[in-house]
């Protein structure tokens, strides 16, 4: 079969089925870069610490790409202004966020319309039930956390005193009666102002940062959303592309594997309307030929029969008045006088499928 590969047909075929191939992989790889690129991941440059100012403005709404990242904001939290946001999650259990006022100093200047410093809503931490709630700490102090876009406003008519629905920058500046910054801030860590912020030298949030309140439990907020999943419908496809390479190869397979079984068995390849027999010391079939009175053998190999022209030209150039009988037809080999006839004398026919009739 390694000689059937390494015919020039076959090689021709191969090289078409690599360019193919190659294709269908270019195309798979197309589909998978595809499937990885429709995903959202985690942006590192979010979880460090920048200033307020460097992310969003007063009055300005936080977007998507402001959104989720780690700012720090000094300012004055107002007594008495803090409120709890009822049935939220923290380590599977429900409980309140604990969210208070802070005023920015200097704030007013970057917000033509504000009457007053603006504001920003802090969601300070979580605790299980209001008991648990202290005090907002006094004088300047350092916030860092999370910069979050607003809550959509939620009735809070159900809801006890001291409670609202959600964190909605609209629905907190008509209760503290001050403008507000579009969005919040969920904290991970408080210090005073006077003492060096708890950032690393990359800017990123030292672990021993802590909150200033004893019965608080900092937020548990990544990056949303933080989705870093394949696309199924891509990966599916560029599967399928893999498996159309494989086919092109399987293609080039099965052509020399056919190109070998008909030089082993012609005859099986061979389409002849009429009865043909089997001879035992060939292991081949043959069949009677009307025209030139005589017995061939079949013989499908392309190669033979080429070279069965050529002689038949060069016999015919070289012996013009040689007899028609004795040249044998292009494609088939004569059988022998004394086998031929002794297989006449009881041949056993076989129909086109080969099957004995």
């Amino acid at each position: 079969m390694l000689k059937t590969a390494l015919r020039p047909r076959s090689l021709a075929f191969l090289a078409a089925a690599l360019l193919v191939a190659a294709l269908f992989v270019s195309l798979s790889m197309w589909q998978l870069n595809a499937s990885l690129q429709s995903s959202t991941v985690a942006d590192p440059a979010k979880d460090r610490v920048s200033a307020i100012e460097d992310v969003t403005t007063p009055g300005e709404t936080v977007t998507s790409q402001q959104a989720d990242h780690v700012v720090s904001v000094t300012g004055t939290y107002v007594p008495d202004s803090t409120v709890l946001v009822p049935g939220r999650l923290q380590d599977g259990a429900s409980g309140y966020w604990v969210v208070t006022q802070l005023v920015v100093p200097d704030s007013q200047e970057r917000w033509d319309v504000a009457d007053s410093d603006v504001s920003l809503a802090v969601a300070r931490g979580w605790v299980a039930s209001p008991e648990q709630v202290d005090p907002a700490p006094s004088g300047q102090i350092r916030v860092i956390g999370r910069l979050l876009p607003t809550d959509s406003p939620l009735s809070s008519e159900k809801l006890a005193a001291g409670q609202v629905g959600s964190v909605s920058s609209a629905q907190l500046s008509n209760l503290w009666d001050a403008p507000l910054y579009s969005g919040y801030v969920a904290a991970f860590a408080e210090n005073p102002a006077t003492q060096p912020a708890p950032v690393s030298s990359d800017g990123v949030l030292q672990d021993s940062a802590t909150l200033m309140g004893h019965g608080l439990s900092r937020l548990q907020i990544d990056q949303q959303p933080t989705d870093t999943s394949v696309h199924a419908l891509n990966l599916f496809y560029a599967i399928e592309w893999v498996v159309f390479a494989g086919f092109a190869f399987f293609m080039w397979w099965r052509f020399v594997r056919d190109e070998q079984l008909r030089e082993e068995n012609p005859e099986e390849y061979f389409y002849f309307e009429g009865d043909y027999f089997w001879d035992e010391a060939e292991q081949s079939y043959y069949y009677w030929d009307a025209q030139d009175q005589c017995y061939y053998f079949f013989d499908d190999q392309p190669a033979v029969a080429a070279r069965a022209r050529n002689d038949a030209r060069h016999d015919d150039a070289a012996h013009d008045d040689a007899p028609h009988d004795d040249a044998a037809r292009p494609g088939a080999r004569r059988a022998g006088a004394g086998r031929a006839a002794s297989s006449s004398e009881n041949p056993t026919p076989r129909s086109d499928n080969g099957a004995p009739q």
